[in-house]
């Protein structure tokens, strides 16, 4: 996201980089004194992912990773809920009314958990005055540009040192060009800090480039700045409240099609299902497999048992972190989780699996001709081996195995 301000006027910009596939813009009218905001989001949230209202106050959310250590929570104040954003841009003109809104609550929610992501706003007011809010910490500033990407400002004590892509591509093109605010600029600067990936063609979903002084947003969609769709915020009120898909406003897009027509378990129930079924059955045979390798005297195919289990713990943990982590399905292969040194080491799991796949094969059809185990384990065995002939389909499919790409 960034704000330009020259000659009086500001222009916000910003690229929504998600794998949503409900993107929508609604419209909702001042009723009993309070403003009348337009939003841009997603038609399965309750809440906006950004806004203007008619007073030329704009926000957007970032995402952020749980932080370990934030202040404590002041028992005298109301906790923040992300509901108080549409109460904000209602009633808000202006980022110093944001503050003091806001330093009446405690922003815990902002942090998220060590499980689930936590939150950064950033506010702009019509003046170029923008406040950054995060969950230990509200930062004020008024530079003429500024931008900001998923990173803390308030743990950043020099911004050169981020290195974040997509930021330093914006941060270098306003550090080469003379600043300006027409909307050729902000497109050339929106597009810069777009992403595109080659792997699926998926990356910015949207993009909006918010005109505070003329209540005007322009749209983009899927990091196609050859098309452009633009409301007035004023007019659209005078319609009453409504709402579009953005796809339903631009016209087809080969590489948004090509993400529609690819399958994770995030859109696929049947593919969810499956991988919850293949996390429940490795948790449960891990447990069979490791009590027999105790239990059994037989020491045919004992240690056998002593790797499923381990297999079947290794994999339960990586269905747990493919539900996850959405991330996994569209970045180059082996992911690497710049958070998590767990996740990033479950990415050689699919090479694991298909380097075990064969011997596994080999032994469970020994296993039923000798008849080395009882009925239950060695159909436990075969049915193992049936979940992971389904794994590795899927790994293929999602082209987990193309490191060399």
């Amino acid at each position: 996201m960034y704000k330009l301000t020259f000659n009086g006027k500001t222009m916000v910009g910003n690229n929504e980089d998600s794998w949503g596939r409900d993107a929508r813009i609604w419209f909702e009218q001042g009723i009993n004194g309070k403003f009348g905001v337009v939003c841009v989001g997603y038609a399965r949230k309750q809440h906006p992912d950004g806004a203007m209202n008619e007073h030329g106050l704009v926000f957007d959310a970032f995402s952020m990773p749980h932080k370990p250590n934030i202040p404590e929570r002041d028992p005298n104040k109301k906790d923040f809920a992300y509901a108080h954003v549409k109460t904000i841009m209602q009633q808000c003109k202006t980022v110093d009314e944001v503050y003091a809104f806001l330093e009446k609550m405690n922003l815990h929610v902002l942090n998220g958990s060590i499980i689930f992501n936590g939150g950064m706003l950033l506010f702009v007011d019509k003046s170029g005055k923008y406040l950054v809010v995060e969950a230990s910490k509200m930062t004020f500033g008024n530079d003429d540009k500024f931008a900001l990407a998923n990173f803390s400002i308030a743990d950043t004590k020099d911004l050169s040192t981020i290195k974040t892509e997509r930021y330093c591509k914006g941060i270098a093109f306003l550090n080469n060009k003379k600043l300006d605010t027409s909307l050729s600029f902000c497109t050339a600067l929106s597009d810069t800090m777009s992403v595109n990936r080659a792997k699926v063609g998926d990356g910015t979903l949207y993009t909006s480039v918010y005109d505070l002084d003329e209540g005007l947003i322009h749209l983009y969609f899927y990091h196609d700045f050859s098309k452009l769709v633009t409301f007035n915020l004023k007019e659209e009120l005078a319609k009453g409240d409504h709402s579009y898909s953005f796809a339903e406003l631009f016209p087809d897009n080969q590489n948004y099609q090509k993400f529609l027509d690819y399958k994770t378990p995030q859109n696929s129930k049947v593919i969810f299902f499956f991988i919850v079924s293949c996390g429940l059955l490795f948790s449960l045979s891990s447990a069979f497999f490791l009590i027999s390798f105790f239990k059994s005297s037989n020491i045919n195919y004992k240690y056998l048992k002593l790797g499923l289990a381990t297999l079947g713990i290794a994999l339960g943990v990586y269905a747990f972190i493919l539900l996850r982590n959405e991330g996994i399905f569209y970045f180059s292969s082996p992911y690497n989780d710049g958070h998590s040194l767990i996740v990033a080491m479950t990415s050689y799991l699919p090479f694991v699996l298909l380097i075990a796949i064969f011997p596994l094969l080999k032994t469970n059809f020994e296993i039923f001709r000798k008849n080395s185990w009882n009925y239950f384990i060695k159909w436990l065995y075969t049915l193992n081996n049936i979940a992971f002939l389904g794994l590795l389909g899927l790994f293929a499919y999602w082209g987990f195995f193309d490191v060399l790409s």
